[in-house]
């Protein structure tokens, strides 16, 4: 035996058996380590890095990319709807605490648009005194839910939602005046938070508390979109403290960028030309029928 641990072999020397196992051990783990980057590659884990080609051909990005275009259109136009469309139809594929972190920072980009071309015709008033206290109260009761659970409960409460909201607006007939007594509305607000800090999706909820407010259609546009603007930063305060925001997300969000701009274009348009009820209308029944597979599971 050599004194620094070699043997003869057929070839004059050969590894000692300890280095000679520690190079089997070696190249298993490399093995392991290839087919570990292999799956990443095809389903990225959150928060690992993502193949930008592979990203730009993903078919789920593809969908949820059209998705963008109709729901920005529908916001634009009528002042809410584009995460309660986003969320709803976008749940098919990705799961929610996934969903919500690529969307949320584009939200931000579309309402800060809008609030900046149209700030003033925001209602002030109504905002700082009435909605933003009592939506910013149930915002953060829902970020502790979500924050606190394991949250499989999502995709179906989600779905019971959307299908109960939907169901309420297809049958009120559009003449029909809704005037919330104050009670009701105070609540309905907190519970618009609340929905908003789960889902983010709190606008149902919240149009239906505000009633019949005497402000024109415009006015009341670019106040909810305000709205959004500040509840949404929020939110994505909660998911940088959470870990939520990631390389990942943030990667998906800049690519939905110009869908986005095509919706906001869109939407300018609808808002001047489409009839409102009856688009609204058309939301609903698309939500409706969205909302069934999530119920189902």
């Amino acid at each position: 035996m050599d004194p620094w641990g070699r043997g003869r072999g057929p070839t004059g020397y050969e590894p000692c058996p300890d280095l000679s196992r520690a190079g089997r051990r070696g190249r298993r783990r490399a093995g392991e380590g290839a087919d570990g980057l292999r799956a990443m590659a095809s389903s990225p884990a959150p928060g690992a890095s993502v193949n930008l080609p592979s990203e730009l051909l993903s078919p789920a990005l593809a969908y949820l990319a059209v998705v963008v275009v109709l729901a920005v259109a529908i916001q634009t136009a009528i002042g809410f709807g584009s995460m309660l469309v986003c969320v709803t139809l976008g749940a098919s594929v990705w799961s929610v605490p996934e969903l919500i972190p690529v969307l949320i920072p584009l939200s931000v980009v579309q309402t800060s648009y809008i609030v900046a071309r149209h700030h003033r015709r925001i209602a002030w008033g109504l905002l700082l005194r009435r909605v933003l206290p009592l939506m910013g109260l149930g915002l953060v009761v829902g970020g502790a839910l979500v924050g606190a659970s394991d949250r499989p409960w999502l995709r179906p409460a989600l779905g019971v939602l959307v299908l109960s909201l939907a169901i309420r607006e297809l049958l009120r007939s559009s003449a029909e005046v809704v005037t919330p007594p104050r009670w009701a509305s105070v609540g309905a607000l907190v519970a618009a938070g609340v929905v908003h800090g789960i889902y983010a999706t709190g606008g149902p909820l919240l149009v239906w508390a505000l009633g019949r407010q005497p402000l024109d259609r415009g006015t009341f546009r670019t106040t909810l979109t305000t709205v959004w603007l500040i509840l949404n930063l929020v939110l994505i305060g909660f998911f940088v403290a959470r870990g939520q925001l990631t390389e990942e997300s943030l990667l998906r969000t800049t690519l939905l960028l110009i869908p986005m701009s095509l919706g906001i274009g869109l939407g300018e348009l609808l808002h001047a030309r489409v009839d409102e009820d009856r688009f609204r209308l058309g939301v609903w029944l698309v939500l409706a029928v969205a909302a069934v597979p999530l119920v189902l599971g």
